[in-house]
């Protein structure tokens, strides 16, 4: 069992937003009933019909993606997709997205009175933006929009950010506006080129890019978030595949783990990582185990 803001988590294991979309089409593989929680794919107030293929690319230890935040639009979520997220027997994260600060607000009051545990608001996704950059760039906007979201929002707010140069300086921001906690990190930049064809695979060039190889860029971020705000609530994700990457995440201080890139790599990865997680706290603690790795450091 896993406590977090006074929420119950089975095991602290859970499906980060994006890869398992809003759950209907994984069910048809694993039980999400046995993880800890299951992250919605991030909506939008109106539908966003995404970007145009090719927009899954596999390269050396990772894949690039170039979704773009195709999602029903608010209206359609609400009926067709929020029952389903409703009957699971787990924890419900919901991921909300947009362009303004009004259009993040409009969605928490649409989706207050739902179930879901926390909301986490997408900062970060590498793919919409048009001129390449983001809400996550700017501390003084975030500091608006989360101090905002604090006013109406009947849950707790997580803000999902990506690796940055200035990335302490933003969580600070964030917790001065009231921000619940983080989730470290969103996939990174990535770019494919087609060397026959002479040209970029992608239609937007650069996609995010996500697996294996951003796992030490990942556990560099919450590694610098979590020595610098100790008490400060971390989902942690980014190239997750097994039990024992996820336990590297705890040891520095992720107290629940998100997977991303494993789902489409195989399903099943999230069930055999809550399994052997919990054979591997059946002979340590679970509680004990976060942040471990970080204790003494300063002393060597």
């Amino acid at each position: 069992m896993v406590n977090i803001l006074g929420f119950t988590f089975k095991n602290p294991v859970i499906i980060a937003s994006g890869p398992g979309g809003n759950g209907k089409e994984l069910s048809n593989y694993i039980d999400l009933n046995r993880l800890g929680g299951f992250t919605a794919k991030t909506v939008t107030l109106k539908e966003r019909p995404g970007n145009p293929p090719p927009r899954i690319v596999n390269v050396k230890a990772g894949i690039i993606n170039s979704i773009g935040l195709q999602n029903p639009g608010i209206d359609k979520f609400i009926k067709e997709d929020l029952p389903f997220l409703e009957s699971l027997n787990t924890n419900i994260i919901l991921s909300i997205g947009g362009d303004t600060k009004s259009e993040y607000l409009s969605l928490i009051e649409r989706l207050n009175d739902s179930k879901a545990v926390f909301f986490e608001l997408n900062l970060s996704c590498p793919n919409v933006s048009k001129h390449n950059t983001n809400l996550e760039h700017d501390s003084d906007a975030i500091y608006e929009l989360v101090k905002e979201a604090k006013k109406i929002s009947k849950k707790p707010i997580f803000i999902k950010l990506g690796s940055n140069l200035f990335l302490e300086k933003i969580v600070k921001r964030a917790i001065d506006a009231g921000v619940d906690g983080v989730s470290l990190i969103n996939s990174s930049k990535g770019l494919k080129v087609d060397i026959k064809k002479k040209r970029l695979i992608l239609k937007r060039g650069i996609g995010g890019f996500s697996g294996p190889a951003i796992k030490p860029i990942a556990l560099a971020a919450i590694f610098n978030i979590k020595r610098k705000f100790k008490h400060l609530p971390i989902i942690g994700m980014g190239g997750i595949f097994d039990y024992k990457d996820a336990l590297e995440f705890i040891m520095i201080g992720a107290n629940l783990i998100a997977i991303g890139s494993g789902v489409m790599a195989d399903p099943e990865i999230p069930i055999k990582i809550a399994h052997d997680l919990e054979n591997y706290f059946k002979n340590d603690s679970y509680e004990k185990t976060i942040g471990c790795a970080l204790e003494g450091f300063y002393d060597r």
